[in-house]
C-alpha cells in the first residue's frame, strides 16, 4: 500500500468535506480486509460498489480464489486493492473527472482490468508472479497508465484517449506481450528496463507530439512495433541489446523523429517508414554486431536520414522521394551492403564504407543532385548512378595509397554533369559513363586521381563541350578515354 496515496487521499476527503455544505451524506470510504490463510478450499470474495460524490475504497485481501470488484460512480474516487496469493481477479471501474487506481498483485494467474473515464485519471499496476494479464481503458485528458510486470506468461495491454496521456511498461520476464494505443496530443507510451525473451510491444499513436519506443531492452527474439499518426513525433529506441530482434516504426505525418542509440546484438532488423515532409532517421550509432538488417523509407521533401553499422555482413537500404532530401549511410567492417535510392531535386547521398569486401550502390534520378563516395579498406565495389541534369558524383578514399582493389564505376545521364574522383592504392578499377552536354571528369589539382599499381580506367563520354582531364600514378595502368561528340578535351596524364 501506497503511504503517500493514502495520505493524499485522506487530505483531499477532508478538504471537500469542509467545503462541502451537503457531502457529509455522500461521502463514502470503504476499507476491507481479508485473510484466508486457514485450509479452505476456495478464497475470499469482495464486492465494492460505491455511488456519489467523495468515494474512497482500499480493499486488503491473502489467500487464494480471491475476487475483487470495484466500481466508483462520478466524482473524486480512489480505489486501491492489494492482493497477495493465487488465482486473483481485480476489477475497476471508475467514472468521474479525479480517478485514481493503485493495484499491487503477488500471485500466480493473476487478471487485472480497470476501466476509468474522464479527467485527471491515474491508473498503477504492479504485478509479480506468472501468467499474468493487465488491462488499462482510460478515456480523457491527462490520464497516466503504468503497469510493472515481473515474471512469464505476462499480457498488458493500455488504451488512452485524449491528450497529455503517459503509459508504460517495466517488465522482467519472459514470452511477454504489451500493448498500447493512445488517441490525442503529446502522448508517451513505452517500455523500459525490460529483460526477457520473445517479448512484443505494440504501440499505436494518432496525433501530434508523441513519444513512443523502447529503453534499456535487454533480451532476444523480441519485436517492437510502433506506429504514429500525426506531426512532431517521435520513435527512440535506446540503449537495445540481443538477437534477432526486430523493430518496425511507420510515421505519417511532418517533423516526426526515428532515434536510435544504439542497438547491440546480432541478426537483427530495423524497419522505418515515414511519411510526410522534414522527417528525420537519426542513428548515427544506430546497430553493433553482425548480419544485422536497415531498411529505412522517407516520402517527402526536406527529409533526413543517416544511419550506421558497424560489424560484419550488414545489410542498409535507404529509399529517399521527394526534393531537398540528404541520406547518408556508413558501414564499418566487412562484406557490408549499402544501397541507396533517391527520386527527386537537389538531393544528396552519402556513402562511407569502411572496412572491406563491401558493396555500395547509389542510384539517384532527377536534377542538381550530388552522391558522394568514401572508402577506407581494400576489395570494395562502388556503383553510382545519376540520371537528370547538373548531377555530381564525388567519390575519393582516405589514406591514399594503401586502398587496394576496390571497383568504382559511375553513370551519368543528363546535362552539365561533374565527376571528381580521388582513388588511391593498387589495383584499383574504375569506370565512368557520362551521356549529354557540358559533362566534365576532372583531374589535374581537381581531383580525378587514381594512384595505385595495376589499375584500369574506363572513360566514356557521349554529347559535346565535354572535357575529361585525369591523371593516374604509378605502374601497370591502362586508360581507355571515348568521346563522342562536339568540342570535347581529353586530356590523359599517367605517371
Amino acid at each position: 500500500m501506497s503511504n503517500t496515496i493514502l495520505k493524499k487521499s485522506a487530505v483531499a476527503l477532508a478538504l471537500t468535506l469542509a467545503f462541502s455544505g451537503y457531502a457529509a451524506a455522500e461521502a463514502h470510504i470503504a476499507v476491507v480486509n481479508q485473510d484466508s490463510s486457514e485450509a479452505v478450499e476456495s478464497g475470499n470474495n469482495m464486492y465494492i460498489e460505491q455511488g456519489g460524490f467523495l468515494n474512497w475504497a482500499y480493499a486488503d485481501q491473502y489467500g487464494e480464489g480471491n475476487d475483487t470488484f470495484l466500481l466508483q460512480l462520478d466524482s473524486l474516487q480512489e480505489a486501491y486493492a492489494y492482493v497477495t496469493g493465487d488465482f486473483n481477479l481485480v476489477e475497476g471501474e471508475q467514472y468521474g473527472f479525479w480517478n485514481t487506481l493503485d493495484s499491487d498483485i503477488q500471485g500466480d494467474e493473476n487478471v487485472l482490468s480497470s476501466f476509468q473515464e474522464g479527467d485527471y485519471n491515474v491508473a498503477e499496476v504492479f504485478l509479480t508472479g506468472n501468467a499474468n494479464t493487465a488491462i488499462v481503458e482510460q478515456s480523457g485528458s491527462a490520464n497516466t497508465a503504468g503497469i510493472d510486470l515481473a515474471g512469464d506468461y505476462n499480457s498488458a495491454s493500455i488504451a488512452q484517449s485524449g491528450d497529455l496521456n503517459w503509459a508504460n511498461f517495466q517488465i522482467e520476464g519472459s514470452d511477454n506481450y504489451f500493448e498500447a494505443n493512445q488517441s490525442g496530443s503529446s502522448n508517451e507510451a513505452g517500455y523500459f528496463t525490460a529483460t526477457g525473451n520473445m517479448n512484443t510491444f505494440i504501440a499505436d499513436q494518432e496525433g501530434d507530439g508523441n513519444v513512443g519506443g523502447v529503453v534499456g531492452a535487454n533480451g532476444d527474439m523480441n519485436e517492437v512495433y510502433v506506429q504514429q499518426f500525426g506531426s512532431a513525433n517521435i520513435f527512440i529506441a535506446q540503449s537495445l541489446s540481443g538477437n534477432e530482434n526486430f523493430v518496425d516504426v511507420y510515421q505519417d505525418g511532418s517533423s516526426n523523429e526515428f532515434l536510435i542509440q544504439p542497438i547491440q546484438g546480432d541478426v537483427n532488423e530495423i524497419v522505418v517508414n515515414q511519411e510526410g515532409n522534414t522527417n528525420v532517421v537519426e542513428a548515427a550509432t544506430g546497430m553493433i554486431g553482425n548480419y544485422n538488417t536497415v531498411d529505412a523509407d522517407q516520402n517527402g521533401d526536406n527529409n533526413y536520414a543517416v544511419f550506421a553499422t558497424e560489424g560484419d555482413d550488414h545489410i542498409i537500404e535507404m529509399d529517399q522521394r521527394g526534393d531537398n532530401n540528404i541520406a547518408v549511410a556508413e558501414s564499418y567492417g566487412s562484406f557490408n551492403d549499402i544501397y541507396i535510392s533517391s527520386r527527386g531535386d537537389e538531393n544528396f547521398n552519402g556513402v562511407a564504407l569502411i572496412g572491406s569486401g563491401n558493396e555500395a550502390d547509389s542510384r539517384q534520378i532527377g536534377d542538381v543532385n550530388t552522391a558522394e563516395i568514401v572508402i577506407v579498406g581494400d576489395d570494395n565495389d562502388l556503383y553510382s548512378r545519376q540520371h537528370g541534369d547538373s548531377n555530381t558524383l564525388l567519390a575519393y578514399s582516405y589514406d591514399a595509397g594503401t586502398t587496394s582493389g576496390n571497383e568504382l564505376q559511375s553513370t551519368q545521364t543528363g546535362d552539365i554533369n561533374l565527376i571528381d574522383t580521388i582513388i588511391g592504392g593498387s589495383d584499383n578499377v574504375i569506370a565512368f559513363a557520362q551521356e549529354g552536354n557540358s559533362n566534365v571528369i576532372a583531374g589535374d589539382e581537381g581531383s580525378f586521381i587514381v594512384g595505385g599499381n595495376g589499375g584500369n580506367v574506363d572513360i566514356q563520354q557521349i554529347g559535346n563541350n565535354n572535357v575529361v582531364t585525369g591523371g593516374q600514378l604509378s605502374d601497370s595502368n591502362t586508360m581507355s578515354v571515348y568521346q563522342q561528340g562536339d568540342y570535347n578535351v581529353a586530356t590523359v596524364v599517367q605517371y
